[in-house]
């Protein structure tokens, strides 16, 4: 069996079977966690029923409980999303607003549930926006409890202006820099799931119950 386990959210905005770029640089990154004895799951966002919301299950038919749980038992979390507007996409931000939802619950320790998963990004799409998105989305879960090791994020963004996508472009092969961090991302990712796993973190000091503590004492 593998060593750890790497679950990866494709947000595109693009349902099966239509082709993903974000989802043939996931494959990349997949690639190399495969031989660091890490299995890998890429779930495409859009395939499954999630309603808007910040609670982790919304009843009704929300599929997101089934995905949340594949989360949790995780030992990392990758967000692969595209670039539209120079903003990360519509459905990654509405995953991180889902992910909004384990703030109302914790570990067996009593911290939030994210505690001790490590996260990491990938980012594709046509001219700018690659920095904000991966910024922004590993602030978010960093936020949520996740670990984010140095150089977590890898990156492919074509030229100015209209122009051939990831697979078009051959961007694996044309882009060092693109190839280089896939690597750097993903052997920290593994590492430091490895040392958590090993190591979690202590739960003395950032527990959920009672975290503001008397007026003026700070945290129990």
């Amino acid at each position: 069996m593998a060593d750890l386990k790497a679950l990866m959210l494709n947000c595109t905005l693009k349902s099966s079977p239509e082709v993903s770029n974000t989802e043939a640089l996931l494959d990349r990154v997949a690639a190399i966690l495969h031989g660091l004895d890490c299995e890998t799951e890429i779930v495409r966002v859009v395939d499954h029923r999630i309603p808007f919301g910040i609670e982790s299950d919304l009843g009704d038919g929300d599929e997101w409980p089934q995905i949340l749980e594949r989360i949790l038992a995780a030992d990392i979390l990758i967000v692969g999303t595209s670039i539209w507007f120079g903003v990360r996409s519509s459905v990654c931000q509405m995953i991180i607003e889902r992910l909004d939802g384990t703030y109302n619950d914790t570990n067996d320790v009593g911290q939030y549930p994210l505690y001790n998963t490590v996260a990491g990004v990938v980012v594709t799409g046509n001219e700018d926006g690659a920095h904000d998105a991966a910024g922004t989305t590993l602030f978010n879960l960093g936020h949520l409890g996740c670990t984010v090791p140095p150089n977590a994020d890898c990156y492919w963004v074509g030229d100015a202006g209209p122009g051939p996508s990831f697979i078009d472009a051959d961007g694996w092969n044309q882009s060092a820099y693109t190839r280089k961090t896939a690597s750097w991302m993903a052997h920290n990712l593994v590492h430091f799931a490895r040392m958590l796993r090993d190591r979690p973190i202590p739960p003395e000091g950032n527990v959920v119950p009672d975290w503001q503590g008397p007026k003026g004492e700070g945290p129990s």
